[in-house]
């Protein structure tokens, strides 16, 4: 009998060990459109039709900030089974996007993620999406007064609040500090705000003397930075909240020998900005999990399609995601640039 147990016991072991094995087994995405993801067919997705799409409609889609989110895409299609299709707006303008979206819309897809340059613009095109039975989440950028599902991203407000505490601890707490953003844009307003609000809250002897756009341009956020320094001499520190603005804005310090002088706070992670953090010519870049927005928004939104996500009492009509899920921010400085490379 002893013995009996024993090979038991080796048969379950040995069997575990298979079903771990196998459960690891995740095929790669294959696509001969480099914007189309298509996964290999699961039992996860089987209440999905085959020839369903899902979209993701980005902003500025060109910038680097966008390849994790499209790794995101890549991997969760794949892992679930489903196909999927990045595209967006090249730049800022609302009124496009909008109608990428409508475009989208007419296709019939299984779902869509948004980044809206303008939430209230938008709100028309996700509502109608919604009474058309396709859902919608919103990621990187919100839409809180549509009817979206729920929005994956960053705390805009509070990685900004963040930001003033490094800024303002970079320059001793005390002198004139400069903004670069782009006006309009949700995520950035929020930003803007919540790194106004830390320094009126927090520190009387810091004065924010200068705003500008910067278009979302390395280019442009090199020369209005320049303006700024000449309009403002007396100016000690930068937060770009945007992802061109920590290039362009060290660019135009480097050209006035201010480089490292002038702390700057930068936002996201491109290679060159990790390089000027690293070499201490930026202070501290603020990362958002982009990669985790698009993998986990895309593993909700088919959930939802396929009744997965269920509440503890069945209420119909009744949306059963959360209304938001903040992926937080990290703080990458001079110590810790290497690790985002």
């Amino acid at each position: 009998m002893k013995k009996f147990k024993i090979i038991l016991s080796i048969l379950v072991i040995c069997f575990m060990f298979a079903t771990i094995v196998a459960c690891g087994n995740i095929e790669k995405p294959t696509s001969a459109d480099t914007n189309k993801v298509e996964g290999s067919k699961t039992e996860t997705a089987k209440a999905v039709k085959d020839d369903a799409i899902y979209y993701t409609i980005g902003m500025n889609i060109n910038i680097p900030y966008w390849q994790d989110h499209k790794k995101g895409l890549e991997a969760a299609a794949a892992e679930l089974g489903v196909k999927a299709v990045f595209t967006g707006e090249n730049g800022n303008d609302a009124a496009n996007q909008i109608n990428i979206f409508e475009q989208v819309l007419a296709k019939k897809p299984a779902g869509i993620l948004v980044s809206p340059i303008d939430p209230e613009g938008m709100i028309p095109a996700i509502n109608k999406a919604i009474e058309a039975g396709v859902p919608v989440v919103c990621i990187d950028s919100d839409a809180p007064k549509s009817k979206r599902l729920t929005y994956f991203g960053t705390g805009n407000y509070e990685a900004g609040y963040a930001a003033a505490d490094i800024l303002a601890k970079a320059i001793g707490e005390k002198g004139e500090v400069g903004l670069l953003t782009i006006p309009g844009i949700f995520c950035l307003d929020e930003r803007q705000r919540g790194f106004e609000q830390r320094i009126k809250d927090k520190y009387s002897n810091i004065k924010l003397v200068s705003v500008q756009n910067d278009e979302g341009d390395p280019t442009k956020a090199a020369s209005v930075t320049s303006q700024m320094l000449q309009a403002k001499p007396n100016l000690v520190g930068l937060f770009g909240d945007d992802a061109a603005s920590g290039v362009g804005a060290a660019a135009a310090l480097r050209e006035g020998n201010k480089l490292g002088k002038i702390k700057v706070v930068a936002f996201d992670k491109d290679s060159a900005v990790l390089d000027l953090v690293e070499q201490g010519s930026i202070e501290a870049t603020m990362v958002q999990r982009t990669f985790t927005m698009s993998y986990y928004a895309l593993k909700f939104l088919n959930d939802y399609n396929n009744k997965s996500v269920k509440m503890a009492t069945d209420m119909k009509g009744i949306n059963p995601l959360p209304q938001l899920v903040d992926t937080g921010i990290m703080v990458v400085d001079k110590e810790s640039a290497k690790k985002f490379k």
